[in-house]
């Protein structure tokens, strides 16, 4: 990993959830959740009711440079594998990227938040996350109950 890469990871990984929570603070949040063990796609079954599935689009997912690297020249983690063991039968992949796969089943220690909120406030949220300097991206939809817990576009 080359020291941009490292020095990017860092920065994630000491950036507070906090100024994300103090934006949040103005939202109608429905869910929400630190992205930690159980990766972006693990978490995010958790956050699902029985009634619900979502759909990812993940040339909204923000990534850290340095992870999809590793991912691409196999560096695996056994937390990613044991998450893909657990949750894979739940998630739709429509994309042919095992790398992306891997980035979104590997355990973070700290990954940011996964919020939910409204349609009708999504747009002013990321907004107003960005503007707070927060790296923020509307990843997805939550849908009707379907087929897959998570379809991934």
């Amino acid at each position: 990993m080359d020291e941009g890469s490292f020095q990017e990871a860092a920065d994630s990984m000491t950036f507070l959830n906090l100024y994300a929570a103090q934006v949040l603070k103005k939202y109608s949040v429905h869910s929400c959740t630190d992205v930690t063990g159980f990766g972006l796609l693990g978490h995010l079954i958790e956050m699902l009711a029985e009634q619900w599935s979502a759909d990812l689009e993940t040339t909204s997912i923000p990534l850290l440079k340095g992870a999809y690297q590793a991912a691409e020249e196999f560096l695996m983690t056994a937390g990613g594998q044991r998450n893909r063991n657990a949750f894979a039968s739940e998630i739709d992949f429509k994309i042919q990227d095992f790398a992306l796969e891997e980035v979104l089943f590997d355990p973070q220690t700290s990954g940011g938040l996964l919020i939910s909120v409204p349609a009708s406030e999504a747009t002013s949220l990321l907004k107003d996350l960005q503007e707070a300097q927060v790296s923020a991206g509307m990843i997805g939809t939550v849908t009707q109950k379907a087929k897959h817990k998570i379809t991934v576009y």
